[in-house]
């Protein structure tokens, strides 16, 4: 082990939103000591207040260089009152550092899209949206197909937010981390602002049906409330 490859996978775990975790808890840096081809992490974080994304993180050594590098990580969604949802996994790989966060995995295992750089088979790299597509398994069993929506495809998020009256569209500021977060695949609140009425709701990118998703406050508030009923009960 090196202190260059150890910071260099601190660094790529910050990234992917595990750093907090587990490069600040010295396991990393234990496992590598050992010398092993390969070990695991594990950690856990809670993105709302029903459910617990697990991951198992995997690292491998190089052949060639020697040196460590992390090859993939298992998600795995669970909720504390099964009833509720159904138990999700998915293997997310990384590449170079770069690859699914940990907060895009729990939106993509709760079946919305995201933003990401791809590279294709010739090492070129591109941007697309990606969905789960939860009727379907890769040959092998053991993920879901990826959908990707492409720039030919045509969904231009932008442009489909002028459609609506938010007023968070009318400040850069906002905006701007207005579409970074849709395209992080989240739940954004706004403000829709019509006929002197103001109105907070919830969106997401639907880059399925070219549109975005809305789920009023008042919906919202009912739906948290009805699953909070069905957990304590």
């Amino acid at each position: 082990m090196t202190k260059n490859n150890a910071a260099f996978l601190r660094e790529n775990l910050r990234y992917l939103g595990f750093g907090e975790v587990i490069a600040s808890s010295g396991q990393l840096e234990l496992e590598m000591q050992k010398g092993l081809a390969s070990f695991q992490l594990k950690t856990a974080a809670c993105f709302d207040e029903w459910s617990t994304l697990q991951a198992t993180l995997h690292f491998r050594k190089s052949e060639n260089f020697g040196e460590y590098f992390f090859a993939k990580y298992d998600a795995l969604l669970m909720y504390e009152t099964p009833s509720l949802e159904k138990t999700r996994a998915q293997t997310f790989y990384i590449k170079n550092g770069s690859g699914v966060t940990f907060k895009e995995a729990f939106n993509l295992l709760q079946g919305r899209a995201v933003y990401k750089q791809l590279t294709d088979s010739d090492e070129e790299t591109y941007h697309a949206w990606i969905e789960l597509d939860f009727s379907q398994r890769t040959p092998d069993n053991t993920n879901y197909k990826i959908y990707q929506f492409g720039r030919q495809y045509g969904y231009d998020l932008e442009k489909i937010l002028e459609n609506y009256p938010i007023e968070e569209l009318t400040l850069e500021a906002l905006k701007a981390h207005l579409i970074l977060s849709l395209k992080k695949g989240n739940w954004h609140p706004v403000t829709f602002v019509k006929a002197h009425k103001r109105e907070t709701v919830y969106i997401a990118a639907n880059p399925t049906f070219q549109t975005i998703s809305i789920c009023s406050n008042a919906t919202r508030l009912f739906d948290l409330h009805h699953m909070a009923n069905k957990k304590n009960a």
